[in-house]
């Protein structure tokens, strides 16, 4: 009976994907943790920080936004990296992908802080030169299948760690529909089991 009640609750929830109305393919969200154990090597370092870019291709652009604390000196530089030969692969460093020395405007010299900036994709400045360096057409057909494949990390570099202090990879974030959908399949599985318990007293 436990089966047939479980194998219920996830038809109900797949039925429910299959019929929810599909996201925008033009805009896509992803955020990093960015922590010490990433870098390579570790740092050690308490700092910590959390992004999240927002890609358009429609618009061509990408919103960073960047939030740090408790580094262990002044900042130098943040980048994106890319690309990884695997998805979020740890252990190596690849080469930046985006402006140097670093994001436009970045606030450098602080150990805490914000950071927020639009780069409009199909200029030239929104990139290293030396980064898949045939077009700026190519360059951001690059950036942007690294960060959906999940090959490309935001770091940031400081005064006491020149190669980066904390570090985190770019990942999707959940749609808020898939959300939904996982809820309300859990919750038909919790009432159909409930609903099982009563009838057997």
């Amino acid at each position: 009976m436990k089966r047939t009640l479980l194998v219920t609750a996830v038809a109900i929830a797949v039925s429910l994907m299959m019929s929810a109305p599909a996201a925008h393919a033009d805009a896509f969200t992803f955020v990093a943790n960015l922590t010490q154990a990433l870098e390579v090597p570790a740092t050690g370092s308490s700092g910590t920080g959390f992004a999240t870019v927002a890609l358009d291709t429609v618009a061509d652009t990408m919103h960073v936004d960047v939030t740090f604390s408790g580094l262990s000196s002044g900042t130098t530089a943040s980048h994106i990296h890319c690309c990884l030969l695997s998805p979020l692969l740890t252990g190596v460093n690849v080469g930046v992908a985006t402006t140097l020395p670093t994001f436009t405007d970045f606030p450098l010299g602080v150990t805490s802080g914000s950071y927020d900036h639009v780069f409009d994709l199909t200029l030239a400045s929104s990139y290293n030169s030396a980064f898949d360096g045939a077009t700026v057409a190519s360059q951001e057909a690059t950036l942007i299948a690294g960060i959906e494949s999940g090959e490309t990390y935001l770091n940031i570099h400081t005064t006491n760690f020149t190669g980066g202090e904390i570090r985190g990879f770019l990942v999707p974030t959940p749609e808020p529909s898939t959300l939904l959908l996982l809820g309300v399949g859990l919750t038909c599985l919790l009432f159909l089991t409930k609903k099982n318990r009563a009838q057997r007293v």
